[in-house]
């Protein structure tokens, strides 16, 4: 312990509480951009609309346009690809690893060409994507790295929290890890460039001119950038934020209860978490086994969900609670197969796919991602809400009697 710390802050030592060594409750002082700078330990902050918001801040930062094009993952929500296709860029898709449903970082590298601008990785279900590997891999071509992380806000690599690691990251708050009950999001990034060019994507013209330095940015404050309203949402974030660590750890510990009695089921396989990487469990992901239970995936939900336990396909599926007026949408797989990439046509015109600055215009055909397109068929998932406070052990074990009630009963369901 140094001289100054010994030395008591009245006499003029260092405080014990200050700058690096207060406590979150101190977060509120100094609003939520800031608080979220000390808790992942990003540089630079900014609060927008929503995670998508976020993720089109980070796409325009990057420069992506009409041409380029930005390797994704098509076993993702829609949100990540429309970002892509709002700034007018082309998705490729890359398959993803079939344990953590994340980017396959082979593949990505398989797919880079001259015309790659960005890499886009999804943290999907709350499990980060391999962001230390894709970070080498975009380094020896030249390319950002734009984080998707939408579902795993408190999510680490190594002990490292996600907003940390990637040139890029984007968060959600809509019934997130990180939760606000009117929605929002925000961008992280340690590059000051990147940080001032996002703003371009739809901040106020006033927020642009009061924190922009860069005299490439500020010329283009006067329209707000695009003029686009990407303004903040809910801040009151900063509420769940303050917690944020102590209600995912309890919601992992309900997870890691739901694995360690499903690790032996003969129809189902449990979440897997890579080694040194936090998995946040927006949503608790199992594969389901139809061969082997002579039952669908389809027919196992319904069954389960008439128990009174949430579970859906999130992929094919898409998340179907989301609204009091949704009905299940059967949308035929991962989002290479819907039908804006069969047509290749968006804005009209086959625009951006086949507009003339596209170089090679991309075919989408079943069986590119033989992986994705495997996994949409099997999964199913819990929802953040049935898995989190205050749901506990008892209520994990509600949810196993209904599995396994299920299960017990599959020859009425044949």
């Amino acid at each position: 312990m140094t001289k100054a710390r010994t030395s008591l802050a009245l006499f003029g030592g260092e405080p014990t509480l200050g700058p690096g060594h207060d406590l979150k409750s101190s977060w509120s002082e100094r609003g939520l951009e800031q608080a979220l700078c000390e808790y992942t330990g990003a540089r630079y902050a900014k609060c927008v609309s929503s995670g998508t918001a976020a993720l089109i801040s980070g796409l325009f930062a990057a420069g992506c346009g009409p041409g380029d094009e930005v390797i994704t993952v098509a076993f993702t929500w829609t949100a990540t690809v429309g970002a892509i296709l709002r700034v007018n860029a082309v998705p490729i898709f890359a398959d993803i690893d079939p344990r953590t449903f994340t980017m396959d970082v082979k593949d990505c590298r398989r797919k880079i060409t001259p015309q790659t601008k960005a890499i886009l990785p999804v943290d999907f279900y709350g499990h980060p994507a391999p962001i230390p590997e894709l970070m080498a891999l975009a380094e020896e071509h030249d390319l950002l790295v734009i984080e998707d992380a939408c579902q795993a806000s408190a999510a680490e690599i190594d002990g490292v929290k996600v907003g940390n690691i990637a040139h890029f990251t984007a968060f959600s708050w809509s019934g997130k890890p990180i939760y606000s009950a009117s929605g929002g999001g925000a961008y992280l990034t340690n590059d000051r460039r990147l940080y001032e060019r996002a703003l371009l994507a739809g901040q106020h013209p006033t927020v642009i001119q009061g924190l922009a330095t860069d005299p490439e940015v500020l010329k283009y404050a006067s329209m707000g950038g695009t003029g686009d309203n990407m303004r903040a949402v809910g801040l009151d974030a900063l509420q769940q934020l303050l917690d944020a660590d102590v209600r995912t750890e309890a919601r992992i510990r309900n997870c890691e209860y739901l694995t360690e009695r499903l690790a032996e089921h003969p129809y189902l396989t449990p979440p897997y978490v890579r080694p040194g990487y936090k998995h946040v469990y927006h949503y608790y992901t199992c594969l389901w086994d139809a061969e082997a239970a002579g039952v669908s995936r389809d027919r196992f939900l319904r069954a389960l969900n008439a128990e009174g336990v949430y579970a859906v396909a999130y992929v094919t599926d898409a998340n179907y609670r989301f609204a009091p007026e949704s009905n299940p949408i059967q949308a035929g797989g991962p989002i290479h197969l819907r039908t804006v990439f069969q047509e290749r046509n968006l804005y009209g015109k086959g625009c951006p796919f086949l507009c003339p600055h596209v170089k090679n215009p991309p075919v989408y055909r079943q069986g590119d991602l033989p992986v994705s397109e495997r996994i949409a068929e099997q999964e199913f998932s819990l929802a953040q809400w049935h898995l989190s406070p205050p749901c506990d052990e008892q209520d994990m074990q509600l949810i196993l009697d209904a599995i396994h009630k299920v299960c017990d009963n599959l020859g009425a369901l044949r």
